[in-house]
């Protein structure tokens, strides 16, 4: 079986599975391309997980580029097309059905819910790659606590991130 065929293959199986979003599938996607399959090295999924999030758009970007990684923009734009074609027509009928049927108040009860799913899924992404890459407890602290006051405080993202950018500066001098 070809590569293309595998990541699109591997593309339309993942979508079903990120119902929190795409962030929500990221350690699946690590096992898949890195550790199972071994697509990606390490490091490289983390240079594509970089851009996909410093990039705008859909977090969903990281599976597009991963197949135009491996297999050139065809790869990339088939694989993109196999995560979010399927996904977004079943979404739109769900979200049909969902209105029509649940009053407004279980929603609500439903989305808050599955809130703590999805930041549990998000957290043990930043820990899995964190991880792979070999951080140390410094990063892990820095990180743990940047999530921390970015949860009880208003400071703006940008602080913290200069913040964790002048703590790694200091500890490399």
């Amino acid at each position: 079986m070809s590569l293309l065929l595998q990541l699109v293959l591997t593309a339309l199986g993942l979508s079903l599975l990120a119902v929190g979003g795409a962030v929500a599938i990221i350690p699946e996607v690590y096992r898949i391309a890195v550790e199972t399959r071994g697509w990606l090295t390490p490091e490289r999924f983390a240079e594509l997980y970089a851009i996909s999030q410093a990039a705008p758009g859909p977090n969903a970007m990281l599976i597009g580029l991963m197949g135009w990684a491996l297999t050139g923009w065809i790869g990339g734009l088939l694989t993109m097309l196999a995560f979010v074609g399927p996904t977004s027509v079943i979404a739109v009928f769900a979200f049909r059905r969902w209105a029509a049927w649940l009053p407004p108040a279980r929603q609500a009860a439903i989305r808050g819910a599955l809130l703590p799913v999805s930041v549990g899924l998000v957290v043990s992404a930043g820990v899995l790659i964190s991880v792979s890459l070999g951080a140390g407890m410094l990063v892990v602290g820095v990180v743990a606590a940047a999530a921390v006051l970015h949860g009880t405080t208003r400071a703006h993202p940008l602080l913290l991130l200069l913040g964790g950018a002048a703590i790694g500066a200091a500890s490399a001098m």
